[in-house]
């Protein structure tokens, strides 16, 4: 992984999207067949507001150091980043949930998080978002049901990220371009898949 991206002030996030790779069949029945192939990933356009030239040329440099959609690097998403909710302080989970789970039990925060927000579990870089709100009163276990379902185990060691959330991205192309404004100002956008 090659860092975190420098700046994201100002940015817009234009489309969020929930990537799902299913195989649809039919058979000669006619009965219709649904399975699911492969994981779920995020993926994400945002573009930047207009820039000067050093503050662009610092996006830039950093983004041509990816080497296109080879290496993966650090993005909180602009506007959906952070809860909705009020919730503080530290949620750690109060037992072990293997792959699979969808529903989490947690304590330690307090306040509230909302259907929609996006979460992280401490132990692993993956992306999840709350299907359900939540409701903290820092001392009862707090149920947390998420999608898409664990790709890695959590332990009760394990703490939820709810703020200025990382999502761990690689570029969707590997040509870079940009656009001069007529005030001599830069802009771009890129499109971004999270790393699993």
């Amino acid at each position: 992984m090659s860092g975190s991206f420098p700046n994201t002030t100002g940015f817009k996030t234009l489309d969020f999207q929930s990537n799902t790779n299913s195989r649809v069949s039919k058979s000669v029945s006619g009965k219709t067949q649904r399975i699911k192939a492969g994981n779920q990933f995020w993926s994400l356009k945002v573009q930047s507001p207009n820039k000067d030239r050093p503050e662009f040329m610092s996006d830039y440099s950093f983004l041509i150091q990816q080497d296109g959609q080879v290496e993966a690097f650090t993005f909180v998403p602009p506007g959906i980043g952070s809860t909705r909710g009020t919730a503080t302080g530290t949620i750690t989970l109060n037992a072990t949930y293997g792959i699979g789970s969808s529903l989490v039990k947690g304590n330690g925060g307090s306040g509230t998080l909302k259907k929609g927000d996006i979460i992280k579990f401490s132990n692993h870089n993956k992306i999840y978002m709350l299907t359900e709100d939540v409701n903290m009163d820092a001392s009862s276990e707090d149920f947390i049901h998420f999608y898409p379902q664990l790709t890695t185990a959590v332990t009760n060691s394990t703490t939820v990220t709810y703020d200025n959330v990382p999502l761990t991205v690689y570029l969707d192309k590997d040509v870079i371009k940009f656009i001069t404004q007529a005030d001599g100002t830069f802009k771009y956008e890129l499109v971004l898949n999270e790393e699993i």
